[in-house]
């Protein structure tokens, strides 16, 4: 997708340069780590066997956007270990006001902080990439209108939306543009927050990997950290749990007040990071994909993949709204499509580690803030299929890089897409195509 100038100088500051060597690199953009909460980026991630863009023969004639929130404030199961390790802080402020000796550089902000997060609310910089995606997808999609979106009725997303539609539509956003909230509820069969009607479905089917990564990775920050600050601070004694809360605050940080400018991030290792990152992986994969247990990720993401299938099949009216569909929800929105079609589903993923850096599922590529999932209908000529009409083609950009179907098992071209009629043949999408709330198979998963 399109990127502006306003966009890249939020996402992409100065190179963070790292006042210590390590063992991976002395120069490293940690703000591209930080999983589900990294900052909307447009980063090169097109597969290197894959060309970037459309066939030369092919043009987008539809095209199904979700579009995930835009960053915010910390969740409730967030926010508490940031504010623990605030009260630790201010509890001993005597000790971090008077050092013993020289404090490492990175730590000079320790004096004096203390958590100012609130729970859920957008941020300046969320409401900053709603309103330039917004802005981009007008300029990547000229050809193709509506004027109805459907949003997921949260605050983020609600306000997300918003500042999106402002974006696209302009000042007259309020006149002709209708915004149909989906309620997120157990009452409501809803594609974008599916789970909410899956009675078996347990948040804590991500929490059990990552308590498990956590005693592996946390308690060894907590040494590191601990033992560097000694000599200034004696007695000083952040735990693992503080350890968490501090990478939270880093990357909440950010999403607050612009990438670069938490003083947090400044103090974790590259190695730290990649931890950090792999935990939000082992989250979203266990809690939104395929760690699910008894088949829910592929039945609960099943609707995702029904709504945009018969999207796509709808006929090409010349009417408002009949070719494009912009959709509001969350990073789990994408995850369970994703894992209803197959998609990054790695042969292991083990919850003690160590992280494997070719690994498939990686939040911080598919799911940042504000994360776009596009689905385009591509018309090509010089393909006549059974009808005498142009070959009808699909493709899958997310955050604006093309992506490889093939996982999908349709024989894909040098563009990532396939035949249309193949892509609809294939068993994970007749899978998820026969079913239906209620019906025997997500009764089976979702009881």
């Amino acid at each position: 997708m399109h990127s502006s100038g306003l966009l890249l100088a939020l996402a992409a500051p100065a190179v963070y340069a790292l006042p210590y060597a390590n063992s991976i690199a002395a120069i490293f953009r940690y703000w591209e780590h930080l999983g589900n909460l990294t900052p909307y980026w447009t980063p090169d991630n097109t597969p290197q066997n894959l060309l970037s863009g459309l066939p030369d023969t092919c043009s987008v004639d539809k095209a199904f956007v979700l579009v995930r929130h835009a960053a915010r404030h910390p969740i409730s199961g967030e926010l508490p270990a940031i504010q623990t390790l605030s009260s630790y802080i201010n509890d001993n402020a005597a000790v971090f006001s008077d050092p013993k000796t020289t404090v490492p550089s990175e730590f000079n902000f320790l004096s004096g902080w203390r958590s100012t997060f609130i729970l859920n609310n957008l941020t300046a910089p969320g409401r900053l990439e709603a309103f330039t995606n917004g802005v981009n997808l007008k300029l990547d999609y000229p050809q193709l209108s509506t004027n109805t979106f459907l949003v997921g009725n949260q605050d983020r997303v609600v306000e997300t939306a918003q500042w999106y539609i402002d974006g696209y539509v302009g000042r007259y956003a309020n006149f002709d543009q209708q915004i149909q909230l989906i309620g997120e509820d157990s009452a409501t069969v809803s594609w974008i927050t599916p789970i909410d009607t899956c009675a078996n479905w347990t948040y804590n089917s991500g929490q059990v990997p990552i308590t498990t990564w956590g005693r592996v990775y946390l308690p060894r920050i907590a040494t590191r950290i601990n033992d560097l600050l000694q000599p200034a601070y004696p007695g000083v004694n952040f735990t693992a749990d503080n350890m968490h809360g501090a990478l939270w605050a880093c990357a909440y940080g950010d999403a607050v007040n612009g990438t670069g400018t938490s003083p947090w991030c400044s103090v974790f290792l590259p190695s730290e990071f990649l931890d950090f990152e792999y935990e939000l992986d082992l989250l979203m994969r266990g809690a939104f994909g395929y760690g699910l247990p008894n088949d829910q990720g592929p039945v609960i993401g099943s609707l995702l993949v029904s709504n945009m299938t018969m999207f796509m099949l709808s006929g090409s009216s010349p009417s408002a709204g009949a070719n494009l569909s912009v959709a509001f929800g969350h990073d789990t929105t994408i995850d369970l499509g994703m894992t209803a079609l197959g998609l990054l589903n790695d042969t292991s993923f083990p919850a003690e580690g160590p992280p494997n850096p070719a690994r498939l599922w990686r939040t911080s590529r598919q799911v940042p803030f504000n994360a776009q999932m596009v689905f385009q209908r591509l018309s090509c000529a010089g393909a006549p299929n059974s009808l005498g009409t142009q070959e009808l083609r699909i493709q899958l950009l997310m955050n604006g890089a093309n992506f490889d179907l093939s996982g999908v098992g349709c024989r894909t071209d040098k563009y990532g897409t396939c035949a249309f009629s193949d892509f609809l043949a294939t068993p994970n999408v007749r899978a998820a195509l026969a079913v239906r709330h209620g019906d025997a198979r997500w009764t089976a998963a979702c009881g």
